[in-house]
């Protein structure tokens, strides 16, 4: 391979989340929200020494956590950014509880609280805008063919916003092509095969060369071999319960051996991230089944 995926974890993170790059995520934050990002600030930077170190003590579920999303402060506001490649359950509720969780962490915030004329804090003061990115390998609204979606706080009956743009949601659909500026077309070429145009700014080139796989370092090749030979040993491991399954015939239900096992391999797909459709495909059970299952 030339180039490793932009929308896989290592990659993501690599790009948007090292402390070398903060005008890749500087660039991004503008070409969707058109907020300029001052002294950034990136939380839980990328670090590929702490990845081998999980891989190597086989804390695959930590190292998953740990490349799993993008956030970040600056001198105007917050960001988080997250990439899902397949559908997943409750996405919708996920999308919303990390830019929530990112507004109520700052309440109250040592050395960020003003005082009213009486010298008393006041600690809602410390509440700041959050700006947040989904950024979707597959189709989440629809048949529509509109690929950015950017939700705020807003009264439809009234045709009103509220009064401080205080939370931003968007979502980027790398499967619709109808894209509104350059740069998100830029954007989303790079997300879809790595490569960036002639014409692309030079944040998104860099982006580009940095997922080269010529560019990768003895670690972080390591560690993507590593991630590679996990995700290949749970396709054989599903594979094998489905064909175990299947040859035991299942016309009318399953016998609750049987079911208590497709409960038990769900509840793996579900700590992994795996789409509902693919649970229901290898489990077979149904999307409400699965909906109701305990982790």
């Amino acid at each position: 391979m030339d180039r490793i995926a932009p929308t896989s974890d290592l990659a993501f993170k690599k790009v948007l989340a090292s402390e070398e790059n903060k005008d890749i995520l500087a660039g991004l934050i503008w070409d969707f929200f058109e907020v300029k990002a001052e002294d950034i600030v990136i939380e839980k930077p990328y670090s590929i020494a702490i990845c081998k170190e999980l891989v190597e003590n086989y804390e695959v579920a930590k190292l998953r956590q740990t490349l799993k999303d993008v956030a970040a402060s600056f001198k105007a506001a917050d960001f988080v950014s997250e990439v899902q490649v397949r559908k997943a359950l409750y996405y919708e509720e996920r999308s919303l509880y990390y830019p929530f969780e990112r507004f109520v962490q700052n309440y109250s915030k040592a050395g960020e609280i003003k005082t009213d004329e009486d010298g008393n804090p006041i600690r809602y003061s410390t509440l700041r805008p959050v700006y947040s990115l989904n950024i979707l390998d597959h189709s989440l609204f629809g048949e529509d063919k509109d690929a950015l979606r950017i939700f705020e706080l807003y009264d439809p009956k009234r045709g009103k916003r509220f009064k401080k743009d205080l939370l931003r949601i968007g979502f980027f659909e790398l499967t619709k092509g109808n894209i509104e500026t350059a740069n998100q077309r830029h954007w989303r070429k790079y997300f879809k095969s790595g490569k960036a145009d002639e014409g692309a700014p030079p944040y998104i080139k860099k982006a580009s060369k940095i997922v080269e796989y010529i560019n990768l370092n003895e670690e972080e090749r390591f560690v993507i071999s590593a991630m590679e030979r996990l995700e290949a040993n749970d396709e054989a491991e599903r594979a094998y319960y489905i064909a175990e399954s299947r040859a035991k015939g299942r016309e009318q239900g399953m016998a609750e051996g049987e079911r208590k096992k497709a409960i038990e391999m769900a509840k793996k797909m579900m700590l992994k991230n795996k789409p509902v459709n693919e649970i229901m495909e290898f489990t077979e059970l149904s999307e409400d089944e699965i909906k109701k299952i305990v982790l």
